[in-house]
C-alpha cells in the first residue's frame, strides 16, 4: 500500500501540473476564495479510480465529492486533490496533492506531493516523516524572536477572535514574520525544520488528516488552540516544536 499511495500520487501531481502550465478556467464553491477547478476534478477522479482498482473496497473520501464511497471499511483515503486551488487558479505555484490513510479511524500512513518542485512528503505511523526518502525532523528553535510562520484566519469561523488575538499580538509585539500563502503546503516545511509554527482555524480533514501525521512523525507537538490534540473534525490546528508550542498557546490567550 505505501508503494501504491506514493506512486499514485505522484502521477496525480503530473496531471495536476499539465493543467497548471496550460491554464484552468475555475468557479467558486462556498464563495468568492473558494474556488474549484477543472483539474481538482481530474485529480479526485483520477485517485479515486486508482484506490478502486488496487482497493475496491475500502473507504474514499474526497473534497470534490460529496457522498462517502464505501463507507464502513477499516481502511479510508482522505483525498485532497488539490490544496491551494486558489493559488493554483491564479498561476501562483504553491500548491500540492495530499493523501491520507486511516486504519479503524487512525492515521497510518500519508503523502503530499508539490509537482512542480517534485518534493513527495511521506509518512507512516510510528515510522517517521521524510522528504523524497529524506527523513525529516523539526527544528529547536525555542523563541519567537525573527520567527518564522504560517497563519490563515478564517472568517466567520469558530475560535476567530483567538485568532485575532495571536495575530494583533504577533503583530504588535514580537518579530515574527508571518507568511500566508493558502495551502497547508507551508506545515510541511514546518516538518523539514524551515518554518518555525503553523497555525489555522479554516480547514477541514482533507486539509489537515496528512500533514498531521507528517508533523507528528518529524517531531512536532500537532494540538488545537486548547493544546489538546488535534483531533479529527477540529477547524483550528497549531503546530511547533515541542519547545516552542506553549510560546504559541499563550499567544491565544
Amino acid at each position: 500500500m505505501k508503494e501504491y499511495l506514493k506512486e499514485i500520487i505522484k502521477e496525480a501531481g503530473n496531471i495536476a501540473k499539465k493543467y497548471f502550465q496550460e491554464g484552468v478556467s475555475h468557479s467558486s464553491k462556498s464563495h468568492l476564495g473558494d474556488l474549484v477547478t477543472e483539474a481538482d476534478h481530474a485529480v479526485s477522479n483520477f485517485l479515486i479510480s486508482k484506490i478502486k482498482e488496487k482497493f475496491p473496497l475500502h473507504t474514499i473520501n474526497s473534497e470534490e465529492v460529496k457522498e462517502t464511497i464505501n463507507p464502513g471499511h477499516e481502511y479510508e483515503w482522505v483525498i485532497d486533490p488539490i490544496d491551494g486551488t486558489r493559488n493554483f487558479a491564479n498561476g501562483i505555484s504553491f500548491w500540492c496533492i495530499m493523501v491520507a490513510v486511516l486504519k479503524d479511524g487512525e492515521l497510518c500512513m500519508s503523502a503530499i506531493y508539490n509537482p512542480l518542485g517534485e518534493e513527495l512528503f511521506f509518512a507512516e505511523a510510528e515510522k517517521g516523516a521524510t522528504l523524497n526518502g529524506i527523513p525529516l525532523k523539526v527544528n529547536e528553535v525555542d523563541s519567537l524572536d525573527h520567527g518564522f510562520g504560517f497563519i490563515c484566519r478564517g472568517n466567520n469561523t469558530q475560535y476567530e477572535k483567538e485568532f485575532i488575538k495571536m495575530i494583533t499580538t504577533l503583530a504588535e509585539e514580537t518579530s515574527v514574520w508571518m507568511h500566508n500563502y493558502g495551502s497547508v503546503l507551508g506545515a510541511c516545511y514546518l516538518a523539514s525544520g524551515g518554518v518555525d509554527f503553523f497555525a489555522e482555524n479554516c480547514g477541514y480533514d482533507y486539509d489537515y488528516l496528512a500533514v498531521a501525521l507528517i508533523l507528528q512523525e518529524a517531531g512536532a507537538l500537532v494540538t488545537d488552540i486548547d493544546g489538546k490534540p488535534w483531533a479529527r473534525d477540529r477547524k483550528d490546528i497549531v503546530v511547533a516544536n515541542p519547545t516552542l508550542h506553549p510560546k504559541i498557546l499563550n499567544l491565544f490567550k
